[in-house]
């Protein structure tokens, strides 16, 4: 409830405050004004239904000098006291709520009785359309005393669970935001990479495109030549005919030649077109994975809603190395895929004796190169590739290079030892 404030309207009271009917009290067949409420639903009623922005603009038309410096809270206060009683602040008041909420006011007249009422506030909680909802009941002819104490307990209650929900999602917003930001700069490091390798392409595609043309050139020069020998075959010079077709043949094979290589780089170059369109489309697919991840809130169930998420079968997948700090995202990534992470940290603290047992029990092995020991390491790839266990070499312990390495032991390429990015 908001505090008193001293009132900025005029003193004339034209109709005293009009009760919302009592249960079985026949209502009066007028909506009320909002001067007509109870003082107590004006807090709630102005600060749902229109927003502060909206109020300092009712002010200002309505002549109310406002400090420079009032803050939204000030607003707010004066509003409601000057609601008490009709006034130029309060009638400017209610036109702005019965214009914003037209609609629903149109949709609430439909109600004949206080049980269509309650059941059209209903439906407008369930969609979300509380602001306008509220000022239709609160002003409706059949809206009894019960009904409007209900709605306002209703809003009273909401808006603490708005309050409180507010730093959970502001806290999972910023986790949200820098987990984009990281796979952004990744993906702008691979987009330059995947640039450079096609400029330098280009640049080779262009030089041949530059050899072509001085080849057409010697076309155009055997031409010439070819009406010489025909001059020649005139003069019966033969031997001077057969040099000059062996020339013509030498540079139409070294055309066809040149020809054949242009064609090949030109595939190539098509191909790596298709490989960067590939790369971006996965990188497109991750980003909206990680968009989709609520860190505090998933867990290992959320697998089996994803049908785009890699699956692991039950498969026990050991990360030898990474970062500690990621450990947790890891478990969950691969609880959300169906599997089970077992983890050695690299030999920082665990012993060589612990990595043969959990290279034993796993399935599959992921070895972030950039957190784990030179010895554990070495000791992880050969027992992979004698036991012809799938591992993955990884360079980096980023959680987006972890994500791809599932997804690698869920498809793997031929060899059954790889590295990846």
């Amino acid at each position: 409830m908001c505090e008193s404030r001293p009132s900025i309207v005029s003193s004339n009271v034209i109709a005293p405050p009009l009760e919302a009917p009592q249960p079985g009290q026949r209502p009066s067949s007028r909506r009320r004004k909002l001067w007509e409420l109870a003082h107590k639903f004006h807090c709630p009623v102005i600060g749902t239904c229109l927003h502060v922005d909206e109020l300092r603009e009712i002010a200002r038309k309505s002549g109310v000098r406002q400090h420079a410096r009032a803050s939204d809270f000030d607003i707010h206060v004066r509003c409601v006291a000057a609601a008490e009683q009709r006034g130029p602040l309060s009638q400017a008041t209610h036109k702005a709520l019965e214009r914003k909420h037209a609609r629903m006011i149109k949709r609430f007249a439909r109600a004949k009785d206080s049980e269509q009422v309650a059941a059209l506030w209903d439906q407008a909680r369930a969609e979300g359309e509380i602001p306008g909802a509220f000022w239709a009941l609160m002003t409706h002819p059949h809206a009894d005393a019960m009904l409007c104490v209900r709605a306002y307990e209703d809003v009273h209650m909401l808006s603490h669970q708005i309050g409180a929900g507010l730093g959970a999602d502001l806290r999972a917003l910023r986790e949200t935001r820098a987990q984009l930001d990281r796979a952004q700069r990744d993906a702008a490091e691979r987009e330059r990479r995947l640039n450079r390798s096609l400029a330098e392409r280009e640049a080779r595609i262009e030089q041949l495109e530059q050899t072509v043309e001085q080849h057409q050139g010697l076309e155009r020069a055997l031409e010439r030549a070819e009406g010489e020998l025909a001059a020649l075959r005139d003069q019966d010079r033969s031997a001077s005919l057969d040099e000059e077709r062996r020339r013509a043949d030498q540079a139409s094979a070294r055309v066809a030649t040149l020809e054949a290589q242009l064609k090949r780089e030109r595939e190539h170059r098509t191909e790596l077109a298709e490989r960067l369109a590939q790369r971006e489309d996965a990188l497109r697919r991750l980003e909206q994975r990680f968009a989709q991840i609520e860190p505090e809130d998933c867990c290992g169930g959320c697998a089996a809603a994803d049908d785009s998420v890699p699956d692991l079968a039950g498969r026990r997948i050991l990360c030898v190395g990474g970062r500690g700090s990621l450990a947790s995202r890891y478990r969950n990534l691969v609880a959300r895929c169906n599997g089970e992470l077992l983890r050695h940290d690299g030999g920082l603290e665990d012993n060589r004796q612990r990595l043969e047992s959990l290279l034993a029990k796993a399935d599959a092995v992921i070895c972030p190169a950039d957190n784990c020991s030179h010895d554990a390491y070495l000791r992880t790839k050969r027992f992979c590739k004698r036991t012809a266990k799938p591992c993955v070499l990884l360079e980096r312990s980023s959680v987006d290079a972890f994500a791809r390495a599932i997804a690698d032991l869920v498809e793997p390429p031929p060899a059954t030892t790889r590295s990846a990015a």
